[in-house]
C-alpha cells in the first residue's frame, strides 16, 4: 500500500517531533500495516541514548535536534508527540520556513486555535488535525479521537484528513468528531484505560480476598472485561450499540435474587456509576483548563 497525498505517493516523509512511547506505538503500527516505510520516517528525541535505541531498530533518520530535523524535512507531514507542558519550549526553536503538507497533533489540552497561533510555519493553507490515541495503540487496539477545522479554501483538505484517519487506523479505531466534543471523547478513549486497569485490579483483589490465587484472579478479571466489551462491539451478539441501552445486557446477566444483582446493588450503594461519570467530567475539565493556560 502507498500513501497518496495529492500527487505524492509513499515517498512522503512522516516527521515525528518527539520519540516517546506514543510515537513508537504509532510508528510501529504504521509499519505493520505497510502504511509507511522506515526510510520515510524521521524522529526527534531528547538524548543520544534514545537516538541510539531507535537506530538499533533500523531507523536512520533520528535527530537529537528538532530544528535540524525540520530544516531537513521542510515539506513533510509533521506529527507532534510531545507533552503539552513543553509545547511552548519546543515551538520556540522551530524554523519559520517549514511548510508541512499537514500537521497531526497528539497532545492533550492543546486546541486547534492555539496550534494555529503558536506554530510558526502554519499558513492559511495548512490543515491541522488533532488526534488522541490511547495506550492500547502499542497492540493495535486504540480507541482514538480525531478532529479538525473544515476549511473549503484549503486545497486537498479532505485528502489530508482521510490520510490522517488511515494513519490513526493503523493502531486501532478512530472517531472523527467536532472539536467541541474532543475533550470528553478523549477522557473516554484516552484516559479510561487507566481506570479500567484499576477496575480489573479491584476485581482481582476482591477474588483474592475470598481465597482465589492472584494469577488466576487477574486472568479471569481481564478476560471478563475483554469479553463484555466485545459483546457490545460485535454485531453477532445481537446487540446494537447505537440504538440499545447497555442496561439490556446487564439485565440478561442478573437473575432474580441471584449473585450478580447483589453485586450490582452493592456497586450502586457505593456510587460506582457516579464515580465513573465524575471521572470523565473531571478529566474533560482538566483538558479545558490546560487549553486555557496554553492560550495565554
Amino acid at each position: 500500500m502507498t500513501v497518496n497525498i495529492g500527487s505524492e505517493s509513499g515517498s512522503t516523509n512522516w516527521v515525528f517531533i518527539g520519540g516517546g512511547n506514543m510515537a513508537a506505538a504509532l510508528i510501529k503500527g504504521c509499519e505493520k500495516k505497510n502504511f509507511v516505510e522506515k526510510h520515510n520516517i524521521a524522529v526527534s528525541v531528547q538524548t543520544g541514548k534514545s537516538a541510539e535505541k531507535w537506530r538499533k531498530q533500523g531507523y536512520d533518520n533520528v535527530f537529537t535536534n528538532t530544528l535540524e530535523m525540520l530544516e531537513t524535512y521542510p515539506t513533510a507531514i509533521y506529527i507532534i508527540c510531545v507533552k503539552p507542558q513543553v509545547f511552548d519550549e519546543v515551538v520556540s526553536s522551530w524554523p519559520v520556513n517549514s511548510r508541512p503538507k499537514f500537521i497531526i497533533s497528539v497532545m492533550a489540552g492543546v486546541p486547534l486555535k492555539t496550534l494555529s497561533e503558536k506554530l510558526p510555519f502554519v499558513s492559511g493553507n495548512t490543515t491541522i488535525v488533532r488526534l488522541m490515541p490511547n495506550v492500547a495503540s502499542s497492540i493495535g487496539f486504540s480507541a482514538s479521537t480525531m478532529c479538525y477545522e473544515k476549511n473549503d479554501k484549503i486545497e486537498n483538505q479532505e485528502v489530508f484528513v482521510e490520510c490522517a484517519r488511515k494513519f490513526a487506523e493503523c493502531v486501532g479505531t478512530v472517531e472523527l468528531i467536532p472539536e467541541r466534543c474532543f475533550n470528553p471523547a478523549m477522557a473516554i478513549g484516552g484516559s479510561s484505560p487507566a481506570w479500567t486497569f484499576m477496575y480489573i485490579e479491584s476485581l482481582a483483589d476482591g477474588a483474592v480476598a475470598q481465597g482465589l490465587g492472584r494469577a488466576e484472579a487477574k486472568r479471569l478479571a481481564a478476560q471478563a472485561v475483554v469479553g463484555a466489551a466485545q459483546m457490545l462491539l460485535d454485531s453477532e451478539s445481537g446487540f446494537n450499540i447505537e440504538s440499545q441501552h447497555f442496561g439490556l445486557l446487564k439485565d440478561k446477566v442478573c437473575s432474580p435474587g441471584g449473585t450478580t444483582i447483589e453485586g450490582v446493588r452493592t456497586l450502586e450503594k457505593n456510587g460506582f456509576r457516579s464515580a465513573v461519570l465524575e471521572a470523565v467530567v473531571a478529566t474533560s475539565k482538566k483538558a479545558d483548563d490546560m487549553a486555557k493556560s496554553l492560550s495565554k
